[in-house]
């Protein structure tokens, strides 16, 4: 019998952390722009925030973490300096119809 709690990985565990520490210091970039934020509850949403300026304008906005290769085709990154490797991230189908920006973070 299958339980109904799902098991989380130490990797998802981080993944999910710096999403959600990457959401809140963009909307408190955003704030500090002057824009009025506000965050999607849906998980399965295809932006994270939509932001809006004193104008009304809105723009919806997807929230992602830079990241980086720890290799390069079976050969080791390590003597190379953090960022040399960038991995590149496109919309999608759905966000390039909603036309839905991308906004990259750098966790430390």
């Amino acid at each position: 019998m299958k339980s109904d709690k799902q098991i989380i990985s130490e990797r998802q565990k981080k993944t999910s952390i710096k999403g959600t520490v990457g959401e809140y210091q963009t909307i408190a970039d955003y704030t500090r722009q002057g824009y009025w934020v506000a965050k999607s509850v849906d998980p399965s949403c295809p932006f994270d925030l939509v932001i809006v300026d004193k104008n009304g304008k809105m723009q919806l906005v997807d929230v992602k973490c830079a990241t980086f290769r720890k290799n390069k085709k079976g050969k080791s990154l390590k003597d190379k300096p953090k960022g040399t490797y960038r991995i590149s991230r496109s919309p999608t189908k759905l966000q390039k119809k909603l036309k839905v920006k991308l906004k990259m973070f750098h966790y430390d």
